[in-house]
């Protein structure tokens, strides 16, 4: 699967709709809930074998699809039988009266765009989200690190840190579900470098603010996910500051290329990632179902 997101991240760059170490995240975020990933992830293999395509739902109705390596009207009819599928799955799992069906793509992706419209689904009128992307060339013109006397960068290295850096998202993200035995899952992830995720700590040990670089080595492209500042620290320039610390240790790496989302709401993300010299290339949108199941399209 991240094979296949890495192929499709060359492909689309920079209008691009994933990043293999989102599926290393996502699989974290599921860990421990029901279903298990075994029942909400689907995977459609070619006639030669390879991995065409997959559906990673979410309930209670959620669904992402990516496709890739067909032709565009093949594409499209595959994602129709995807949706098809994630639509029984949010039938079996929260019956028939849980919310639609909503399916998140790329604005810029017209396969996926119509896919949407030939399984019936219609756009949803709720904010997105932004992909804002860039050559880390752009670095060459930041700031040099200037953090206050008492605070320091730190990576993730003992329980302390690892529990400090999820004490900050909990409060950075206060629907967060991340435990510290959560965090430990985290850190043996495929796409996992322990010099990529980095902190910013207080003389005390309190952890102000974090982000997490997931690098690519085949694409050379690094995503930051997640950010977070503690909202005792915002408007301090710390989220800058991070976010600058990780991709340059990414662009020692390798990394020549840097992918980050935020939902198109979240004004203070929007200007923190438009600061970095990144730029918004691509737009998530949202698309629904009505309640009731959808049927196969036929094309």
């Amino acid at each position: 699967m991240q094979a296949l997101v890495g192929d499709r991240l060359a492909g689309d760059w920079p209008a691009v709709r994933f990043h293999p170490g989102d599926l290393d995240w996502w699989v974290v975020l599921a860990d421990e809930r029901m279903p298990a990933l075994t029942e909400r992830v689907r995977l459609w293999i070619g006639g030669d074998g390879t991995l065409v395509g997959y559906a990673w739902f979410t309930p209670p109705a959620e669904v992402d699809v990516l496709v890739g390596g067909l032709k565009p009207g093949a594409a499209r009819n595959l994602m129709i039988e995807m949706l098809v599928w994630a639509d029984s799955r949010r039938s079996a799992i929260g019956g028939l009266d849980t919310e639609p069906l909503r399916a998140w793509v790329a604005a810029e992706d017209r396969a996926a765009m119509g896919a949407m419209v030939a399984a019936g689904m219609t756009p949803e009128r709720r904010p997105g989200f932004v992909h804002f992307t860039g050559d880390l060339s752009v670095g060459d013109d930041w700031p040099a690190p200037a953090l206050p006397a008492s605070m320091r960068f730190r990576r993730l290295e003992t329980d302390a840190d690892i529990e400090a850096r999820v004490a900050c998202g909990r409060v950075a993200f206060p629907d967060s579900t991340m435990t510290v035995d959560r965090y430990r899952h985290v850190r043996d992830a495929w796409l996992y470098r322990s010099d990529l995720d980095l902190q910013i700590v207080t003389q005390e040990g309190l952890a102000v603010a974090f982000a997490l670089g997931w690098l690519d080595p085949t694409t050379q492209t690094v995503e930051l996910e997640p950010v977070g500042v503690h909202p005792d620290w915002h408007r301090r320039g710390l989220g800058g500051e991070v976010c600058r610390a990780v991709l340059r240790a990414a662009r020692e790496l390798g990394a020549t290329r840097a992918l980050i989302g935020a939902a198109s709401t979240n004004s203070a993300a929007l200007a923190l990632y438009a600061s970095l010299g990144l730029q918004i290339t691509s737009e998530i949108v949202a698309f629904t179902t009505a309640r009731a199941p959808l049927a196969s399209t036929s094309t």
